[in-house]
């Protein structure tokens, strides 16, 4: 399905006029990518993405998804929709992380490390503002945008059509990124909801990923998943001791004590201070009642704690699930 090159043949109307398809982008498993670029303006040949969805599901979430995230730093930005045909179109990326860090060694990884993990935070931070949960994130859905001035380059998160909102929706989808309750609710056949600290846990392997160059899971050893969804800790192979460290607080297998964004902002491997230093300046902050900037004060409230709505709403077996 949509194999022609010109979206004004497959689909007619207002969409095939507009866009003209460059290439497609061998993206997505239940919807088909192509760059494009507009044909009503012949001196522009800015590229854009357009995402034809097999699934009015897929297309209905992410567009909402999308909505909620208008204007907002570090995440994809949709252009246009184009609701019966199922059809987003968003802004073109350059590559994503994954392709970018596969070739590099340590020292090149981290020269890029700061700026990257700074805009993967400020996306997440967003999202959470806007109460929604990822549940797919992974190095290739973050992606390196650039404007055509070079005056705008940053990395943002993708693909949002498994998204949920937080304490609502049901987890759907399970990754070689997936967060170990996530993946033992898909084994036993149950329900989970989504939450916070599931993107926290992805979060842990994406700088795992970015610290050795290489994922945790590949998605398809038996025993590197058993080793995911058991009560024993994960082991961290990774060369910087703060890094470790702090890849390991994020990868608790136990929810209620995995590390959150809020406290991961105030670690010295994000503010990269000394302990001496992180201390004194929480200190001031505290003095003075004010907080890190990226944070709002909704956002910047612990979202887990055992009397959280979150925990009390919870089946006997989901709480047994996250409690494992």
């Amino acid at each position: 399905m949509h194999n022609n090159n010109n979206l004004k043949t497959e689909f007619g109307g207002e969409i095939g006029e507009r866009y003209k398809i460059i290439r497609n982008c061998r993206y997505g498993n239940n919807l088909n990518v192509y760059k494009a670029h507009k044909v009503v303006n012949n001196k522009s040949r800015i590229p854009y993405v357009v995402k034809c969805y097999d699934t009015i599901e897929a297309f209905k979430i992410e567009s909402q998804m999308l909505k909620m995230l208008k204007d907002v730093k570090n995440i994809m930005q949709m252009i246009d929709i184009y609701p019966q045909q199922s059809i987003i179109i968003c802004e073109c990326a350059l590559y994503d992380l994954e392709t970018f860090l596969g070739h590099q060694d340590y020292g090149q990884r981290h020269k890029e490390k700061d700026e990257i993990v700074k805009d993967i935070v400020s996306g997440l931070s967003e999202l959470q503002k806007h109460n929604i949960v990822h549940t797919e994130l992974s190095p290739k859905n973050i992606m390196y945008f650039k404007n055509k001035d070079d005056c705008d380059e940053r990395w943002k998160l993708i693909d949002f059509d498994s998204a949920c909102i937080v304490d609502k929706d049901d987890v759907k989808i399970i990754t070689n990124y997936s967060a170990p309750e996530i993946i033992r609710s898909h084994e036993n056949k149950t329900e989970i909801k989504a939450n916070f600290a599931m993107d926290m846990f992805s979060f842990g392997l994406v700088l795992y990923f970015l610290e050795t160059g290489h994922h945790y899971w590949d998605g398809e050893n038996e025993i590197m998943k058993e080793e995911l969804i058991s009560t024993k800790h994960l082991i961290i192979d990774v060369q910087d001791p703060t890094a470790c460290f702090i890849i390991k607080e994020l990868l608790s297998k136990t929810i209620l004590s995995r590390m959150s964004l809020q406290k991961f902002v105030q670690s010295t491997y994000y503010t990269g201070e000394t302990e001496t230093e992180n201390k004194n300046i929480h200190r001031i902050h505290n003095t003075n009642q004010t907080h890190n900037v990226i944070f709002d004060k909704a956002v910047l409230e612990e979202p887990m704690n055992l009397d959280s709505n979150y925990i009390s709403g919870m089946s006997e077996e989901e709480y047994r699930l996250y409690n494992i």
